[in-house]
């Protein structure tokens, strides 16, 4: 059901990045109207087998006391990683294909770049890090002094996420809601 949303979603933004002819106009509207209530009773659907689960209900309940993660991030991360609270913050972040890889021979030292893991939880979770970078009294301050040292908008944001589904990780591990830890 996540992939099916997936897809149908993609659709919606391919059909806006096209434009369509005034002749075709009304057409579109109602193509674009179908589709978005096929997503709407996919995330109804989502949504009831989440309740349904003992299991996943409680990770998902979970899942929302961190900030800037919303119900798509939690029902993506939930799908495609059921291992969730079951690894290190390092697993989690291969994984999703937030890790930096390096690419070093010999005496070379060559540049660090994400890849590899899930990619579509990977595109969720940049989403979702806009999102926390905004929203995350924690995360929206690492944000912003990585900012102030330079450090290119796309690099805050993939750091975001990462820390984002390390938080992920370590809330259903320990089976408390996340809260902002007072300074001592």
């Amino acid at each position: 059901m996540v992939d099916a949303r997936k897809r149908l979603s993609a659709q919606i933004s391919a059909r806006r990045k096209q434009g369509v002819s005034a002749e075709l106009e009304d057409m579109d509207s109602s193509l674009k109207a179908f589709l978005e209530s096929q997503i709407s009773e996919l995330k109804q659907r989502i949504e009831g087998v989440i309740a349904q689960g003992k299991e996943l209900s409680a990770k998902a309940e979970l899942l929302r006391s961190i900030p800037g993660i919303g119900p798509v991030s939690i029902a993506m991360l939930l799908a495609e990683m059921p291992e969730l609270g079951r690894m290190t913050a390092t697993e989690a972040a291969a994984m999703t294909g937030l890790a930096p890889m390096s690419h070093d021979s010999g005496a070379m030292r060559g540049k660090r770049v994400i890849s590899g893991g899930r990619r579509s939880l990977r595109h969720v979770l940049f989403q979702a890090g806009l999102a926390a970078s905004c929203h995350n009294p924690v995360l929206k301050a690492v944000a912003k002094r990585m900012k102030q040292r330079g450090k290119p908008h796309k690099l805050v944001i993939i750091a975001i996420a990462r820390r984002l589904v390390t938080i992920a990780n370590a809330v259903p591990k320990t089976g408390l809601p996340w809260r902002i830890s007072p300074v001592v």
